[in-house]
């Protein structure tokens, strides 16, 4: 086994072809993904939301809803509760608190979420718990099933949270294998660490896994196939049956664009066609990017929209790999919200951060260079754009294009410490007193209270996406979610990989919210953004349980557009109105719904 250094993961060669170049140069990116080109609702900013609405309590059980048009009538629902437990693991860096070694069920992912289909190939990720007394190089990781080993591995790199794991990618075929099954994960088999693992009981973990009937799958699932088009910048990949696949023409068009923006304001031109693939279902962010840009795109986008300037950051982080192919995290991710304009929109970066100074959530530029992917996100990101901004607005693009050129983590122990040094190198300034400088004029500035407003309602937005990540969607987590390279997903794996994806009413219903609280907080109105986010919060605080009228409204709506064959991608609420935009169960059909409410329900008025 070789291993990489890369951005405080270690990376492991493990002869899987392209997949290893892919994590080597991996640069992730979690903006928010997109949104229905020209489909989406108009946002108000203008009725309470709090206005005439009931009062329920409702317990969810989040199970799948028995597909509606699958020949035959399917015998048995596919359930979204998961083969394990659905919570992600910790997202702290490494497992400081730790004194054993051990695996737990909600440690273990399969993979596709979030249920197994008979004639899947199933992918098993292990992030165990690793204390810093043990060599996670040294931990071995067996996989059972049914009794009989199924295959091994050690403990191959670290994720972005800085977590030890083991990924065994499309191991398990399971044709023919309807029923339940038992999968059992054992860590370190042959005892051979003691110092960190004295009880061994706990390095065994035993569950159930269901492997549900061929017939569960979706009409759209079952004739799901990779379609690819191409336009003057890329290479596209969409699976048909999915938004992606229905938007095809415009997203070209888009795509174009942006690349060529990206391409301007690196002055850099494309020297290849990008690989680019859109899938239906939200992994971090709504993107990343390596050797080629995976872009989330679906009509219920829940971690926000911004499609422009996902692909603009995104193609970003391909074309400059072209010059800079060893930049460092806090630079890379720097450079494409600066050549993007802002993070999740156009925005003025300066301010954002003298907003970021102003209510006391600045991170240290050495820490932030460090430690980067686990600083919370918005912060790191906005950041990082801001500090290249004030690079290259002080001091021009060329000296920026040399300093940024140069800067790798093979100058110097930390990436903090090779920032210093090329810092000293190009502008004659260390890390600390070009900090103390952009700090100065940063405080400098007239700061509007809007843009204090904006910034704390945006980063709350996403801590409470997070949060709903955890519970309901682990697998989409940014931390620890699997980011397979998508062309041997396309070869070798599912494409329900990359599209399969819960439709329980609880997700439904929180998703609806969430992406309701995107439009309030582009619309610039933050109370609304800021109530539905406190009924979300109290949604996720009591396990499921629908307590307030806020959440109450949005999950009856929901209910009631699936007693009509149809699943609600986004709701406007204006007091006693909805506006929907949903679609005809298994189909990408869109259609506009108007409710009203009625006493203590909802009527469907078209």
């Amino acid at each position: 086994m070789k291993w990489v250094y890369f951005n405080d993961l270690w990376v492991g060669d493990l002869n899987l072809k392209r997949k290893t170049l892919f994590f080597i140069f991996f640069w992730l990116f979690f903006l928010p993904g997109c949104q229905v080109i020209d489909a989406a609702l108009p946002t108000d900013t203008a009725v309470p939301i709090d206005t005439a609405v009931p009062t329920a309590t409702t317990i969810l059980q989040p199970q799948e809803p028995t597909p509606s048009s699958i020949p035959p009538t399917p015998t048995t629902q596919p359930s979204d509760t998961p083969q394990t437990q659905m919570s992600a693991p910790v997202v702290e860096s490494g497992a400081d608190g730790a004194t054993d070694l051990s695996v737990t069920s909600d440690e273990l992912f399969l993979y596709p979420i979030p249920y197994l289909v008979d004639g899947d190939l199933a992918t098993i990720q292990v992030i165990p718990t690793v204390p810093s007394t043990v060599d996670w190089q040294a931990v071995s990781v067996h996989v059972l099933l049914d009794g009989r080993d199924l295959t091994n591995s050690g403990l191959v790199w670290r994720n972005l949270a800085s977590r030890p794991e083991a990924l065994f990618e499309w191991v398990w075929d399971t044709t023919g294998q309807t029923g339940e099954h038992q999968l059992e994960i054992v860590l370190d088999r042959d005892d051979r660490i003691q110092v960190g693992d004295e009880n061994p009981d706990n390095n065994r973990l035993v569950t159930a896994v269901t492997i549900q009937p061929i017939t569960v799958r979706s009409a759209a699932e079952v004739n799901a196939a990779w379609v690819t088009s191409e336009n003057t910048c890329c290479r596209v990949h969409v699976v048909t049956g999915t938004a992606a696949h229905r938007d095809l023409p415009q997203l070209l068009a888009t795509l174009d664009a942006a690349t060529a923006e990206a391409a301007a304001r690196l002055d850099e031109p494309l020297q290849q066609k990008i690989e680019i693939y859109f899938v239906d279902r939200v992994l971090g962010q709504g993107g990343y990017a390596g050797s080629a840009i995976v872009i989330s795109y679906l009509d219920r986008q829940y971690n926000g929209q911004g499609l422009y300037e996902t692909l603009v950051h995104e193609s970003v982080h391909v074309i400059d790999r072209q010059f800079a192919p060893q930049r460092i995290a806090i630079l890379a991710e720097g450079v494409a919200v600066w050549a993007t304009g802002g993070h999740y929109k156009s925005e003025d970066l300066n301010l954002r951060n003298a907003a970021l100074v102003s209510i006391g959530e600045y991170v240290p530029l050495s820490a932030l260079a460090d430690d980067f992917y686990p600083v919370q996100h918005e912060i790191g990101y906005l950041e990082a754009g801001g500090f290249v901004e004030y690079l290259i607005n002080t001091y021009g693009w060329t000296r920026f294009r040399e300093f940024y050129t140069d800067v790798n983590m093979d100058d110097a122990p930390t990436p903090s410490a090779a920032l210093d040094l090329n810092l000293q190198r190009y502008y004659d300034k260390s890390l600390a007193d070009m900090e103390a400088e952009w700090q100065r004029y940063l405080m400098g500035l007239e700061l509007p209270e809007t843009a204090v407003t904006d910034l704390a309602t945006t980063i709350r937005y996403y801590d409470v996406m997070r949060r709903y990540q955890t519970h309901y969607d682990p697998t989409a987590y940014f931390l620890t979610a699997w980011l397979p390279y998508p062309e041997d997903v396309e070869e070798k794996g599912n494409p329900a990989d990359l599209t399969r994806r819960s439709h329980a009413e609880v997700n439904v219903t929180l998703e609806a919210m969430l992406a309701s609280t995107d439009d309030a907080l582009r619309a610039g109105n933050y109370n609304r953004a800021n109530v539905i986010l406190d009924s979300i919060t109290r949604v996720l605080d009591n396990d499921g349980a629908f307590l307030d009228p806020l959440a109450t409204n949005y999950l009856n709506i929901v209910r009631l557009a699936a007693a009509e064959g149809y699943e609600v991608q986004r709701v406007t609420l204006n007091g006693d109105q909805a506006d929907l935009l949903v679609t005809k169960t298994n189909t990408t059909n869109l259609k506009r719904f108007n409710m009203v409410l009625r006493g203590q329900d909802w009527i469907l008025t078209n």
